[in-house]
């Protein structure tokens, strides 16, 4: 089995997007329609919805690739409490092409044909099952400030109580079922690499100041989410699927200055799939709404890597 692990980290200002296309004043959102399953996995559409609002924004995310919408209306509102929305949606895309140079692609804008992504991991063969997408339709959402706590109490005193979100933090797959041991970020304190609170262990954030770049959770606020593109078939692009497992961070940091302005996003892929994917695109596509949403412009700073 042929696995690539790759990072992607992108952030956005109200009106900076690294990947745009545009819409047409018709736009159609989401069909409503019974999405066709036909794939061995028969996977339903994601249908977590979770906001990140630790700072002065306040934006939808979605458990299918997609986010800053709730499938309906913009959801990426600055100021928070202000009721104005600078972005519609965003998704990421990615497409590469196999050995027999046949296009593999997942992606999607407003899934008006279905979608191309759906919640959990996959097995070391590249496969799920219904059961296990419906299981991880959900995101995890964890405080910074409640780690701190924890790791103090914990050193004051061991046998302190573990809070609900450090308790059930997803650190690890099912096993059983073929998926990586290895799944949301934490820190290992007593080394034996299996996540237990009552040992000390806690989500990935750098609370003793020695990981920098290499914490596995970043920001004041984080939210973790693992999706995959083998859930069913590809009803959105109509491409082949290419067996993709996605580990996502949305993240942000409440400050005095212009990072409170802004959102964060961090992406682990790997490939799962029998072959090597070539040639491989992958970015952040980005609708944008700055005021008439029929007028929105968009540049780049190679330089700066905007």
């Amino acid at each position: 089995m042929m696995r690539t692990d790759r990072l992607l980290l992108a952030f956005f200002l109200l009106s900076v997007t690294p990947v745009f296309a545009g819409k047409s004043p018709g736009r159609t959102l989401v069909n409503t329609t019974t999405q066709q399953k036909t794939s061995s996995a028969d996977c339903d559409p994601p249908t977590a919805q979770t906001d990140l609002d630790v700072n002065n924004v306040r934006t939808r995310l979605m458990n299918g690739g997609d986010m800053w919408w709730d499938l309906n209306v913009e959801r990426y509102e600055i100021p928070k409490n202000s009721n104005k929305h600078s972005m519609f949606a965003g998704s990421l895309w990615i497409g590469g092409f196999d050995s027999g140079k046949q296009l593999k692609v997942a992606a999607q804008t407003y899934r008006q044909n279905g979608t191309d992504f759906w919640p959990g991991p996959l097995s070391a063969n590249g496969s799920t099952d219904q059961a296990t997408c419906k299981e991880w339709d959900t995101h995890f959402k964890i405080n910074r400030s409640v780690v701190e706590q924890f790791v103090e109490d914990y050193n004051n005193s061991p046998g302190t109580s573990i809070p609900d979100v450090i308790a059930n933090w997803p650190a690890h797959g099912n096993t059983a079922n073929g998926e990586d041991y290895y799944m949301a970020p934490f820190t290992d304190v007593d080394g034996n690499g299996s996540y237990d609170p009552s040992a000390g262990d806690y989500p990935g954030f750098d609370i003793d100041g020695t990981q920098g770049c290499d914490a596995g959770l970043f920001g004041d606020q984080a939210i973790w989410w693992v999706f995959n593109d083998r859930g069913n078939i590809h009803t959105e692009t109509g491409a082949e699927p290419i067996g993709l497992e996605i580990h996502a961070q949305a993240f942000g940091f409440a400050t005095n200055d212009e990072i409170n302005n802004m959102t964060f996003y961090r992406y682990k892929i790997i490939n799962r799939s029998s072959f090597r994917l070539d040639s491989t695109y992958f970015g952040q596509w980005a609708d944008p709404d700055l005021g008439n949403r029929l007028d929105d412009y968009v540049g780049c700073d190679v330089g700066r890597g905007l």
